[in-house]
């Protein structure tokens, strides 16, 4: 049986083509005004649903350009949309799918751009019809539910309807699910009371469908019944596949009772209306070709016609432009040719030389240039690539170091983590540097951060180093200080992680301080002055001068040495905050590192709320289930620990696809999704599941640095992010923020 039509029916109000071959009395000039122009493609569309009924497809095709053309001109969206719709019925009937589908999806994206539910709709189901042909039963049925789902919203009776009566017959007669079909016969007829319409009767459609159904579940008394009411209904239309359907049900049920005599007389009925059907088909194959061919030369003639209106139009500006740039061209020609006469030679010369030297920075800049991104980029892609496996590392670490039965273990696990920690702090120096010399833009955050709690996380992010030098290191912060600021604490984070290491790694046996001192205060920012200071070996005034260069500290021996970013980023992230490093030291003395810096007070209102603590009661947390969506199964299972630690149900997929049908049958409360996989990525996913889910919560997980991270969601349904990796703190307090 033949699925339902859909834009053709719904367009029947105000849509038709002209037969081909058949002149039409109305012209349209230039001249013409909007409302010529609107009635001209209203006669057009009442005449269409006629041509379309005798299958004239080349008329469709010709007519609906020219109203397709002249609804661009006057921005009728709506007899747009019907052009198109017919324009891509037509290649459908002629089984050209690659260009019904060009024409349908420009329907969809106009549609969508517009918030136009009812062409959305009505595209929805000509693009389902396309899977039809293709025999994609599962698009087919998604779209259609798609369409019903927006249906909904607007009491649209004819879709509710259609789409359901698709669907019941996509299950029922093609993928063999009755009890599926079942539903959707009932919610059509539901929609039918609901919404009556008088000018469109489904009778016979629910008729055939009940007798279907009862049919398959073996009640051939009801399919019987069901079947004679639909061949009633349909017996007007003797060559429809509606009635040959209805006919072939009502045999095979009277042959399942026995009623034989009955069934042979069916089955001449069946067998004459058949032989009409083949007579129709093969008139039709005919038609079709005759068509195509007919619809070629259609084309061609558009496109002739457009490319010629395009060639004069061209032509006419081109001549236009030549005009002018003659007459300026004739001017500097005598100009240059007077200028040439009194300093020929002089000139010839030195451009000569110039363009010598020109092409030689050129080619410079050209190489500099290229040899800049080429490193811009595998920075960038390294640093990504570090950073995965050592959110890893980090995590499994930190799991394994609060494992009670590791506990003879702590020592080494602590010694992973703080090469995990300082391989981090690295490439973030790698990258900071990177950034800064490529010329790229260092966007400079404005977030509130506690500064007790940012000292605290240094304090113990450098405590296995201070430990291996047998150092003491203290925190001191002015009391006047406000306890909440306003700033970039990840870029002071690392200029004092920065500072705070090199003190701890040329110190044995000695004390680093980390003091905070009020300089300045007004209503609204205060001015501090971060001090740096150790009693370590201390650095010559030769030295002092090389160690702010890059690879500067590389001038120490090999006990001391390391990469020598990490004062040279220092200076140059100051310099981003309008801020410099001072140094005072002597050798054998210890060093004094500090610098000053200007930072806001947090308003009440941007100070949020404090997290609980992370003992906090698990109870929570109770019922709650979050699906973690990561190709990386080392990820997939630090990200699970952590939020199995709270009690929280978790889940994972190795890919968006595998996420999607989960979150198609599965509740969830909340999802963690890795940004970088293969298939979706996270953006794509997210936007997919945007579309049948709006309200559970989504965070991107992500190796990418933050602010590059930032950029990169903008524009996307996302609620928040986290960069990998991320402490166990921000993690919580994300939990808490959208669960508890």
């Amino acid at each position: 049986m033949k699925f339902l039509p859909a834009m053709l029916i719904f367009w029947m109000f105000t849509s038709s083509i002209y037969a081909q071959k058949i002149e039409d009395s109305t012209t349209i000039s230039s001249d013409s005004t909007r409302q010529e122009i609107i009635a001209y493609l209203e006669r057009n569309q009442k005449k269409a649903y006629k041509e379309i009924e005798n299958s004239n497809y080349s008329a469709v095709v010709l007519y609906s350009h020219r109203n397709l053309n002249l609804a661009k001109k006057i921005g009728d969206s709506l007899r747009l949309a019907i052009a198109r719709s017919y324009i891509g019925n037509a290649y459908l009937n002629m089984q050209n799918l690659e260009e019904a589908r060009y024409y349908i999806n420009e329907n969809i994206k106009m549609a969508e751009a517009m918030n136009d539910t009812l062409i959305i709709n009505a595209a929805k189901i000509d693009l389902a019809n396309i899977y039809l042909k293709e025999k994609k039963y599962e698009d087919f049925i998604r779209l259609n539910e798609e369409v019903i789902d927006l249906a909904q919203q607007t009491k649209d009776n004819y879709r509710l309807i259609t789409s359901s009566l698709n669907i019941a017959e996509a299950y029922l007669l093609e993928l063999d699910k009755p009890d599926l079909a079942k539903k959707f016969i009932d919610s059509a007829k539901v929609y039918n009371i609901r919404y009556p319409d008088e000018s469109q009767s489904y009778d016979a459609d629910f008729y055939y469908l009940d007798a279907e159904y009862a049919f398959e579940k073996g009640n051939f008394k009801e399919a019987e019944k069901n079947f004679k009411l639909a061949i009633e209904l349909a017996k007007d239309n003797k060559g429809s596949q509606k009635l040959l359907s209805a006919y072939s049900g009502y045999l095979s049920s009277q042959a399942e009772l026995g009623n034989y005599k009955e069934a042979y007389e069916s089955f001449k009925i069946l067998d004459t209306l058949f032989e009409n059907k083949v007579k129709s088909v093969l008139e039709e194959s005919n038609k079709a070709i005759q068509d195509r061919i007919e619809i070629e030369n259609v084309e061609q003639q558009i496109k002739n016609k457009e490319l010629q209106n395009t060639i004069i139009s061209a032509r006419a500006e081109k001549n236009k432009i030549l005009l002018i740039a003659s007459a300026v061209l004739l001017v500097l020609l005598l100009l240059v040719l007077l200028f040439f006469i009194f300093e020929r030679k002089k000139r010839t010369a030195l451009m000569l030389k110039l363009q010598n030297k020109n092409e030689e920075y050129l080619d410079a800049k050209e190489k500099s240039e290229e040899m800049a991104r080429v490193k811009t980029k595998f920075l960038s892609t390294i640093s990504h690539e570090l950073r995965t496996p050592l959110y890893g590392i980090i995590g499994l670490s930190n799991d394994l170091f609060l494992d009670p039965e590791l506990s003879s273990h702590k020592k080494e696990l602590q010694s992973l983590k703080f090469s995990a920690t300082y391989l981090l702090n690295l490439v973030n120096d790698v990258l900071t540097l990177n950034k800064i010399e490529s010329g790229s833009f260092i966007k400079l955050e404005r977030v509130p951060f506690n500064l007790q709690e940012l000292l605290e996380d240094i304090n113990i992010s450098l405590n296995f180093i201070r430990q291996k030098n047998n150092n003491k290191l203290t925190i001191k912060i002015d009391k006047e200080i406000p306890k909440i600021l306003l700033g970039d604490k990840i870029k002071l984070s690392q200029i004092l992680i920065n500072l705070a290491g090199n003190a701890l790694k040329f110190t044995n046996d000695g004390e680093i301080k980390i003091l905070v001192d009020l300089i300045q205060k007004e209503e609204k920012w205060l001015k501090l002055k971060f001090q740096v200071k150790d009693n370590g070996i201390g650095i010559s005034e030769e030295e002092q001068k090389e160690i702010f260069k890059e690879y500067g500290n590389l001038i120490k021996t090999s006990t001391f040495a390391g990469t020598g970013l990490g004062l040279n980023i220092v200076t140059k992230l100051l310099k981003e905050m309008n801020s410099e490093i001072q140094l005072r030291s002597k050798t054998g003395e210890g060093s004094n590192f500090y610098f000053e810096l200007k930072l806001e007070i947090a308003d009440q209102l941007e100070v949020a709320s404090p997290a609980p603590s992370l003992n906090t009661d698990k109870s929570m947390f109770a019922g709650k289930k979050i699906l973690i969506i990561d190709d990386n199964h080392i990820n997939q299972l630090v990200t699970r620990k952590y939020i199995e630690r709270y009690g929280i149900t978790a889940k994972s997929a190795d890919d968006a696809v595998e996420a999607l049908e989960m979150l198609k049958t599965e509740s969830f409360d909340l999802v963690f999704m890795d940004l970088n996989m293969p298939k979706l990525n996270g953006l794509e996913a997210s936007s997919m599941i945007r579309s049948f889910n709006k309200e559970i919560k989504i965070i991107i997980l992500s190796a990418t640095e933050g602010q590059e991270l930032r950029d990169k969601i903008k524009g996307y349904d996302i609620n928040d992010f986290l960069s990998k990796p991320y402490k166990t703190k921000d993690l919580y307090d994300l939990l808490v923020k959208y669960l508890k």
